[in-house]
């Protein structure tokens, strides 16, 4: 079956430029594995993070618009406290946020105590109050499907290896160029020596007196509400795997040390453990992601450091146009620039 293009991967990006590029008229493929993209998903935090450098900002903008086009419940607007390491990159942040309109303002640590409780804080911290949002990555995923289904887009359940020819699915070949946007796993489908692969980790608690999210730069985790009556606690040590399936199986002492953290701060009390959450994440040794073409017929759209789904949609916009009008990518996420670090560094580092 010939088409005119293979997307291989059905997470956040492999669904929305699969997505972008049906509504322009192309006739897609998407091959990927359900059940990868939903232990992935369920792992993550739902949190759309603003908390990063130019441009990364713009793109999370971009993403929420997107987000809201499809269909606006899949976003809660939550309360959001963010403890930062260094007031200049906060100050870059929150002026980019008063632009775009959304409600951001620094407030003292009464005023934390006071939001969250009976926290430990310390004079020289830098704390700002912001109106965040939390996406249902489930309703998310459940979205963008329908969507690609009712532009016929056809959807494979399983890739094999990228040939010259084409995606090889069991004894078929799937021709078309080719778009890999299968996060960790692109690492097994193309040469790239740009590509780390990392556990990222949280715990869902059963912790229910927290109804906000804070994201805490200065210790290093974060809580984000899940349901009723539990909590998300993530973040921790960032361990390079070799292959993505060896960051699925939990780390205990990853698990300890978060806790340890946030318990430290006062943030939670009598907890019980619901259950122990890892998946692979994807990075680059710059922080930035790769999007674009890595030779005739094959492009990448992946390595976002954690942050995919905050962005993943704005960049699979730029791949699309590039593709498609022939528009620039940004150079920092050429896919073929040179990366001397191997370290998995988040993109505020």
């Amino acid at each position: 079956m010939r088409y005119d293009f293979v997307v291989v991967g059905s997470g956040i990006a492999g669904l929305s430029v699969s997505h972008m590029l049906a509504e322009r008229g192309y006739k897609v493929a998407l091959v990927g594995i359900p059940e990868l993209t939903s232990i992935v998903a369920s792992s993550s935090s739902g949190i759309l993070t603003y908390h990063m450098p130019e441009p990364f900002i713009s793109w999370a903008f971009e993403t929420l618009k997107y987000y809201l086009r499809l269909e606006d419940s899949i976003i809660e607007v939550v309360d959001s406290l963010w403890f930062s390491r260094e007031f200049m990159f906060m100050s870059s942040v929150v002026n980019k946020l008063l632009e775009e309109g959304v409600k951001a303002k620094y407030v003292s640590i009464d005023y934390a105590r006071e939001f969250l409780g009976n926290i430990k804080l310390f004079d020289d911290e830098n704390i700002v109050h912001i109106e965040g949002y939390r996406i249902n990555i489930k309703r998310l995923i459940d979205t963008l499907i329908t969507k690609i289904r009712e532009l016929n887009v056809e959807v494979k359940s399983r890739w094999g290896n990228i040939t010259m020819e084409g995606v090889r699915v069991g004894n078929d070949i799937i021709r078309g160029d080719i778009i890999v946007a299968a996060g960790p796993w692109s690492i097994d489908l193309v040469e790239t020596q740009n590509i780390i692969v990392y556990r990222c980790q949280a715990v869902r608690l059963e912790e229910p007196r927290i109804n906000v999210m804070v994201i805490d730069d200065t210790i290093g985790y974060y809580v984000n509400k899940a349901y009723d009556n539990t909590i998300a606690l993530g973040d921790g040590i960032k361990l390079v795997v070799n292959r993505p399936e060896e960051a699925l199986k939990p780390d205990d002492s990853i698990t300890i040390e978060v806790l340890e953290r946030a318990r430290k701060r006062g943030l939670i009390s009598k907890y019980k453990i619901a259950y122990i959450a890892s998946a692979p994440c994807v990075g680059t040794g710059d922080s930035y992601p790769l999007v674009g073409r890595l030779r005739e017929g094959l492009y990448i759209l992946t390595a976002f450091d954690g942050v995919g789904f905050s962005i993943a949609p704005a960049l699979a916009s730029m791949l699309v146009d590039y593709i498609d009008k022939g528009s620039k990518l940004p150079l920092e996420a050429d896919p073929l620039r040179k990366i001397s670090s191997r370290e998995p560094i988040e993109p505020i580092d």
